[in-house]
């Protein structure tokens, strides 16, 4: 079981570690971001970290355990993890230089569809999502899953909604024939 912990700390310190480098690496003019859409990105973190820590209150409390044994719950969500943060800093690389952490569109900007962008519309936000719910599978707390998972997606959701304002209003209707054919977060949907 040390070894499992272990692993986690490792996952979750080189989650931190890439957040931290893409927010140094991409910052931008703050002149061309809007007050409003700082707080989206500061609301998102905060809500992340704040379920990050409710669900280890949760966890150690044990209110509602998972009916699944501790070696299974993490021979799923380890996986889970792992492909949540792949499927995140892929389509960080797939979007390159036209990627950052504030909602904007840069000089010579165009809609980028290949990639995990072809089966979701916001593949990064997705790989978010699965890593934190990963988590709250590790945890074996049903009220860890919840906090961990559920307040992320909100936040995360009114995120997306500013940024399709966004690529609606640079690209119109190629960017609405792209929502037609693409879903939001889920390939399935």
């Amino acid at each position: 079981m040390t070894s499992i912990r272990l692993l986690w700390l490792l996952l979750c310190l080189l989650w931190i570690g890439m957040e931290i480098r893409l927010l140094r690496k991409t910052r931008i003019d703050k002149n061309i971001v809007s007050e409003s859409e700082e707080r989206t990105q500061l609301i998102l973190w905060f809500t992340v970290a704040t379920g990050v820590f409710a669900s280890l209150l949760f966890k150690s409390l044990a209110l509602t355990p998972l009916p699944v044994p501790y070696i299974y719950r993490q021979l799923l969500a380890l996986p889970l993890f792992a492909a949540g943060l792949c499927l995140r800093y892929s389509a960080v690389g797939w979007l390159g230089r036209f990627f950052t952490t504030q909602v904007t569109i840069q000089h010579d900007h165009h809609l980028i569809v290949e990639g995990p962008y072809r089966w979701v519309r916001h593949p990064a936000y997705a790989g978010l999502l699965i890593a934190l719910a990963a988590a709250g599978i590790a945890m074996g707390d049903l009220l860890a899953l919840l906090v961990i998972s559920i307040p992320a997606y909100f936040a995360v959701s009114f995120r997306i909604g500013i940024e399709e304002n966004l690529l609606f209003q640079q690209f119109g209707s190629a960017y609405l024939d792209y929502c037609k054919t693409t879903p939001r977060l889920l390939p399935w949907r």
